[in-house]
């Protein structure tokens, strides 16, 4: 029996966040001995195509129908309808031919017209959004608004959440939502634990910065990060190396020779980073979500000192160490970190996923 997927991401090992999300995802539906079917949004390849197609989407009556009939609440601007009408065919065009079970694993969720299409067609709908796009700040995607996404996980079957809080907000709108907390996926659980046994024997002198500064939440939460460390530096002697993905462009914030800009690294430098790190440091901007390389910096044996908007759904987990301003960072850089113990797997939360995949798959 095979499931239709929609996402954005690959589940690659030396990808990002999202793809090992995604990754998870996929291995504990293959654990539920169903295979997986990736919906095809390449409906148009051409930017000159998807305007005629956002044209005509505007001017076909079966889209202000559409909208009409579910109630949407959009700003009936162009863009708006043009969006609606187009991601309204082509979820309709992808549900129709699919030939395995009438179940959707929706992890992309900022087409927030997927549920109401799948309605229409006879799907049921698992959403699993990797966070509440409407409140990201800064994310530079279309999108209706809180309102709008709120009503759109309500028209699915059962929403699996990332963290906690966002199980509870949904909740509180009377929406079936559970707890799904990350763990890495297998291979990348394979090289967490070999950096862990690397780790037990390796000096440990510079604490780690680690993040993708393309993606605008946790640039945000770098810079903060940076002003802060830079406070916390004239009292205390300590060496930050700052790795990732467009972090070239912090160097403005580590204009200290203390504080090192490495950018986007190889594989096996990152596991060197990773093997020699004092302790892990993550600091978020308030956003939705949940941040994947906190559990994977514990398995790993690292030490995380997280501010509370970044530790919010792992601030339970021993080796999480949290601050809430620059005057307990201090106190924390300050401090012995032990290595922390080996995280336990979720296996109650999963076994309610798959066990709930199987059921709708066999409906």
């Amino acid at each position: 029996m095979t499931l239709l997927i929609d996402t954005f991401f690959a589940a690659k090992v030396d990808g990002h966040g999202g793809d090992h999300r995604t990754a998870q995802i996929a291995e504990l539906i293959e654990q539920a001995n169903l295979g997986t079917s990736k919906l095809d949004r390449t409906l148009l390849k051409t930017k000159l195509s998807r305007i005629f197609a956002g044209v005509n989407a505007v001017l076909n009556p079966a889209t202000l129908n559409f909208i009409i009939r579910h109630q949407l609440k959009i700003s009936y601007s162009g863009v708006a309808i043009a969006f609606c009408g187009f991601q309204r065919q082509l979820y309709e065009r992808a549900l129709q031919q699919h030939s395995g079970s009438k179940l959707l694993i929706w992890e992309a969720t900022k087409n927030y017209v997927a549920p109401y299409v799948a309605e229409d067609v006879g799907f049921r709908v698992i959403a699993l959004p990797h966070n509440l796009e409407s409140l990201v700040p800064k994310q530079g995607a279309f999108f209706e608004g809180f309102e709008t996404e709120i009503k759109s996980l309500a028209k699915a079957t059962i929403v699996f959440c990332i963290s906690r809080e966002e199980e509870w907000l949904l909740r509180t709108k009377g929406i079936d939502a559970h707890y799904l907390p990350y763990y890495p996926p297998q291979p990348v659980l394979e090289k967490l634990l070999k950096v862990r046994e690397a780790r037990s024997t390796a000096p440990k002198h510079r604490f780690l910065v680690l993040g993708n500064a393309k993606n605008p939440p946790t640039r945000l939460g770098m810079i903060e990060q940076l002003e802060w460390l830079s406070r916390v530096r004239a009292t205390v002697d300590f060496q930050v190396d700052v790795v990732g993905f467009g972090t070239e462009s912090l160097k403005e914030q580590c204009d200290r020779e203390d504080f090192t800009v490495h950018g986007s690294v190889d594989p096996e430098t990152l596991n060197q980073f990773l093997i020699n790190a004092q302790a892990a440091l993550v600091h978020q901007r308030p956003t939705s979500g949940a941040l994947t390389r906190i559990p994977e910096f514990l398995i790993a044996g690292i030490p995380v000192i997280a501010n509370s908007n970044a530790c919010r759904s792992t601030n339970g987990y021993v080796g999480v160490y949290g601050y809430d301003d620059w005057v307990e960072l201090t106190d924390r850089i300050s401090q012995p970190l032990e290595m922390p113990p080996l995280l336990p797997r979720p296996i109650a939360a999963e076994k309610r996923f798959i066990d709930c995949v199987l059921g709708l798959a066999k409906e």
